[in-house]
C-alpha cells in the first residue's frame, strides 16, 4: 500500500470536508475563536489583508465590511471553490501552499492562519514565507488548537498518523522560540476557551 505523507492527509481530509465544513467538527471546534481573529483585524483601517490556509473563506467571510484589501490562499482546490461561493468578489483567491504563495515580496500588512499551523510539516518555511509577503512591521495573527502540557508532549508523536493530517501542537514557549528563530516578536498569547489560542506578531 503507498504511503500518504501528512500533507497528502491534509489534502484529502479538508477536500472531503469542504461541502460540509461548517458543520464538521472541525468547524465547530474552530468557530469559537473567529470572533477573536475578527476583534484583531478591524483594529486595522488600511492596508491588505492574506488569510492563510483559508479554507471555505470563514475568516474573510466575517471581515466583509473591513476596509482592507482581502486575499486567500488554501491548496484545497474544493475549499478555495467553496470560499469562492462565500465570498464572491470580496477577496482575491488562490489555490496555493502556505510555503509558496503567488505574491511579491511585502505585500502584506495583516496575515492571519487560523487552525492551520499545526498541519504545517515545516513551519519555518511557511514563517519565512510568511515574512517575505509581509511589510516590515507587519502583524501576523495565528489561532491553533491548545493541548496543555504534560498532554501535549505525548500526544505530539503519535499525531504523525492522524488520518486528519495533523502533524505538532504548540505551546506559547515553543511557539515564541519559533517566531524568534524565524524573524517574528510574539506580542501577544491568549487562551480561548481553553481549547485553542490566538497570537499576535510583528515581522521583527
Amino acid at each position: 500500500m503507498k504511503r500518504v505523507d501528512t500533507t497528502e492527509k491534509t489534502k484529502q481530509h479538508f477536500d472531503k470536508i469542504a461541502a460540509f465544513y461548517a458543520e464538521s467538527s472541525d468547524g465547530k471546534f474552530c468557530a469559537p475563536a473567529y470572533g477573536v481573529l475578527k476583534e484583531e483585524v478591524e483594529k486595522y483601517k488600511s492596508g491588505k489583508l492574506l488569510d492563510v490556509s483559508c479554507g471555505t473563506g470563514t475568516v474573510l467571510s466575517l471581515l466583509e465590511h473591513s476596509p482592507l484589501e482581502k486575499y486567500g490562499v488554501d491548496f484545497s482546490e474544493k475549499m478555495i471553490d467553496e470560499a469562492r461561493s462565500v465570498v464572491g468578489d470580496k477577496a482575491q483567491l488562490y489555490v496555493a501552499s502556505a510555503d509558496a504563495m503567488p505574491f511579491e515580496r511585502a505585500t502584506f500588512d495583516v496575515v492571519t492562519c487560523s487552525f492551520a499551523f499545526h498541519h504545517y510539516i515545516h513551519p519555518e518555511a511557511v514563517l519565512q514565507e510568511f515574512r517575505r509577503v509581509m511589510k516590515p512591521g507587519a502583524t501576523l495573527i495565528i489561532a491553533d488548537p491548545f493541548v496543555p502540557q504534560p498532554l501535549r508532549s505525548m500526544l505530539n508523536p503519535l499525531l504523525r498518523f492522524s488520518d486528519n493530517g495533523d502533524y505538532h501542537m504548540y505551546g506559547q514557549k515553543e511557539l515564541s522560540r519559533l517566531m524568534d528563530k524565524s524573524g517574528f516578536q510574539m506580542q501577544d498569547f491568549q487562551l480561548i476557551n481553553k481549547r485553542s489560542f490566538s497570537c499576535r506578531c510583528v515581522t521583527a
